[in-house]
């Protein structure tokens, strides 16, 4: 069938999951609420958890009983979920995940190494991998300790848990530095518009330009 030149090139790209990944208090979450901003089509999903609300304002959270987590979990309802510390756990719900997946959204995720590799097993082809880090180990332990929502035990057991994450950075696509909130942001919202334009994931585009050209063969030196 032929087809005609006017026909558009642009074809819709398959939805991504772009996960930030890294240590607590790195400002993950400010970061995703940013994007959330200025892109209010850009889906999230609230984790299920078991821990208790900290003080302040949760609205990333559904705080549940370690009963109805477990309960979750025989019926399969989440993506991943993990059990980090202490007697926490933290879990993804499926049904938002595949809802944005099958009409072709972005989601983006707050997570720590385990959970966004849990993401990646699942959704091996969709899932983007970006680790977000304080300037340094030192800044990293102030960030942690600034934000006062753990204590003593309890937030020696969160720093461990950062230098675990540590070896975990190669298993990420990107690795960006959270120094300045606005050119992080500006760089982390560039690597979702280069994923996006990733030929594999505009389906259909290569056989359009495919169906055009010329058949040749490429030819590797002067012939001359």
């Amino acid at each position: 069938m032929e087809r005609s030149e006017e026909a558009p090139l642009k074809v819709p790209s398959s939805g991504i999951l772009l996960a930030l990944s890294g240590p607590s208090g790195i400002g993950k979450t400010s970061l995703i609420t940013a994007m959330r901003e200025q892109d209010p089509g850009l889906g999230y999903t609230y984790s299920v958890t078991t821990r208790k609300p900290r003080k302040g304002i949760e609205e990333h959270y559904e705080f549940v009983s370690r009963e109805k987590f477990l309960g979750m979990v025989e019926r399969d309802e989440f993506i991943q979920w993990i059990h980090p510390s202490f007697d926490e756990f933290y879990g993804t719900l499926r049904a938002p995940v595949e809802e944005a997946l099958a009409e072709g959204r972005d989601m983006v995720f707050d997570y720590i190494p385990e959970g966004y590799l849990n993401l990646r097993r699942y959704y091996p082809q969709q899932t983007v991998g970006v680790f977000v880090m304080a300037p340094s180990i030192a800044e990293m332990r102030r960030r942690l300790t600034k934000r006062g929502t753990e204590f003593g035990e309890e937030l020696t057991h969160r720093q461990n848990m950062a230098e675990r994450d540590f070896d975990f950075v190669a298993e990420h696509e990107y690795h960006v530095i959270n120094d300045d909130f606005d050119e992080t942001l500006h760089t982390i919202q560039s690597i979702r518009r280069a994923e996006r334009a990733r030929l594999t994931r505009q389906s259909g585009v290569v056989d359009q330009y495919r169906h055009h050209s010329n058949k040749t063969l490429l030819r590797y030196y002067d012939p001359a």
